[in-house]
């Protein structure tokens, strides 16, 4: 059934997405579909917002036996796809990153955490960055979809958008840690 609302979520929003065309694409009645998720609507957003922050971070490569470089362009270049298509998951994301219900919002930052312990893991060797490389990584992270929804709405080419980002996301952390170290 989540299956089955994400492309309907997706394309209608949160508000607006018709629970019996969900019910109709799962193939069950709208009362099978209360069983499952009996608070209806809310109950429905949040399973799609779940789905959709595993479908963009369990996958996050941070195997050491693969060299660092390598492990950016792989992780940038996914996130570049799901953005550039855009993916249902890609959208359900930013609807929720926009969202002002906190329980939405704050199952959304337990993925965005996801991908910080795993950025640190591969930038830093740590998955617990300090505060200020935290603070840039999630600055990063927003900075990350909105140049990737701007690329998309303006058709810049995908390519050029892996080096951009790594270069970007280097560059915050190289500052973060300067500004971290005793200053003579």
């Amino acid at each position: 059934m989540i299956a089955a609302a994400m492309p309907i979520v997706a394309k209608q929003g949160f508000a607006d997405f018709s629970l019996d065309e969900v019910a109709a694409k799962a193939d069950v009645t709208r009362n099978l579909l209360y069983h499952y998720f009996p608070d209806g609507r809310s109950d429905i957003v949040m399973a799609v917002a779940e789905q959709a922050g595993h479908t963009l971070t369990d996958d996050w490569v941070t195997d050491e036996s693969i060299p660092l470089a390598e492990r950016l362009v792989i992780n940038n270049a996914r996130m570049v796809a799901h953005a550039m298509e855009p993916s249902d998951a890609w959208v359900i994301y930013q609807l929720a990153r926009g969202s002002t219900d906190p329980e939405l919002r704050a199952a959304i930052e337990h993925f965005v955490e996801i991908v910080v312990a795993a950025v640190s893991l591969n930038q830093l060797g740590t998955e617990d960055p300090p505060t200020l490389a935290r603070v840039a990584l999630k600055g990063y992270l927003g900075f990350f979809g909105t140049v990737l929804d701007e690329a998309r709405e303006t058709g810049t080419p995908p390519e050029q958008l892996v080096d951009l980002l790594g270069e970007t996301l280097t560059a915050a952390l190289q500052v973060a840690k300067r500004q971290s170290e005793p200053q003579p």
